[in-house]
């Protein structure tokens, strides 16, 4: 799952970045290009089975982040093309909107409010992809001119004339509730508004405290009509949390009445609105978290774990996060019979705990 950051120059996005995946931007200075990084997200499931079983390693499940270079409104179509070639390769977008004010640092043109700035964000994505869709139909239309469609062409520009109208419309794909066969249909053409999008206010820290910025109540509302999730992040205060130590961190977050970071919270709302559980493994080696779709199946669960263990596969064992912690060791949860014996097509749940059983 990667996760593009997109937004308009000067929104302090390249910061969030940073500071969600510890990439130095020092080292990436003056470069115009897409930067990749990895965010650690802390999970209090993942520590507290590691207190159980003391395993040689912990690992937490991860976000990968492609920071996109700023949108220039006023560059060329070439750039502006070349920027959207990034987004291509992101599962789902961040969308970073500038609330923070700051006399130092100019607002985008003609988007001094949170709500524009998503509006021109909007309008750009809705335009590439009619213009996609377009083209699409185009050289179906031409084809059908010198032959018969073939029964997937025509289903294709069955709902390649539904996703224009919608467009027009000025409303992303990721409303029209289209079935997964359909999206697989337009996969390759990466529609940018069939991906989920995540907005974030990049805000101050008064305005963090408060929970109050100029035009709230306009970008709330129109993440609400298009479907987005919406989450208020401090940039500045993130830095700040990054620089102190863990008691430091606990105490100011307190005095702010943080309950999480920033990377917590994003994470939550990524899971919820891209539709992802994280399932454990434990044991004395490793405790690990591992990410993957909701509705994924045991067999899904062993393949990501190890391919081999999906084509080796027999069974699964699996409980609840919570059943285990009333039951306190594996032992105890075979006597209470919370352990269940599970066949590949089972739905894992998220925060279940599963061991795979395989041949030799």
């Amino acid at each position: 799952m990667e996760i593009g950051i997109f937004g308009l120059t000067m929104s302090g996005k390249t910061t969030i970045f940073s500071l969600l995946t510890g990439v130095n931007l020092e080292e990436h200075a003056h470069k115009n290009e897409p930067l990749t990084g990895v965010a650690k997200i802390h999970d209090e499931r993942v520590e507290r089975l590691s207190e159980l079983f003391k395993p040689k390693k912990t690992t937490y499940a991860t976000l990968s982040f492609i920071d996109i270079p700023g949108y220039d409104l006023s560059a060329n179509r070439k750039e502006k093309n070349r920027i959207f070639q990034f987004i291509q390769n992101a599962d789902s977008l961040l969308a970073v909107v500038r609330a923070f004010e700051s006399p130092s640092v100019p607002w985008p043109p003609e988007a001094e409010e949170p709500v524009k700035q998503l509006e021109i964000i909007k309008s750009e994505l809705l335009l590439r992809d009619l213009e996609v869709v377009e083209n699409r139909l185009l050289r179906l239309s031409e084809t059908e001119k010198k032959k018969k469609l073939s029964p997937d062409e025509s289903a294709e520009k069955e709902i390649l004339e539904r996703i224009s109208q919608i467009l027009e419309q000025e409303k992303f794909v990721s409303t029209a509730n289209l079935a997964e066969e359909q999206l697989k249909r337009i996969g390759s053409l990466s529609l940018f508004t069939a991906k989920p999008v995540i907005v974030v206010a990049n805000l101050d820290e008064d305005q963090f405290s408060t929970k109050k910025y100029n035009g709230k109540e306009k970008l709330v509302e129109s993440c609400e009509e298009n479907k987005f999730a919406y989450l208020e992040l401090s940039g500045k205060i993130e830095q700040e949390l990054n620089a102190l130590s863990a008691e430091d961190r606990e105490l100011f977050m307190s005095e702010l009445g943080i309950e999480e970071s920033g990377i917590q919270r994003l994470s939550r709302v990524v899971y919820e609105h891209v539709g992802l559980i994280s399932f454990l493994t434990v044991g004395e080696d490793e405790v690990r978290a591992w990410t993957v779709k909701k509705g994924a199946t045991a067999l899904d669960c062993a393949a990501k774990v190890h391919t081999d263990l999906a084509k080796r596969f027999i069974k699964a064992e699996v409980i609840s996060y919570d059943d285990f912690m009333k039951a306190g060791s594996m032992a105890e949860a075979k006597k209470l019979g919370l352990l269940r014996l599970v066949g590949r097509e089972e739905v894992v749940h998220d925060g279940d705990i599963v061991h795979i059983r395989a041949n030799a």
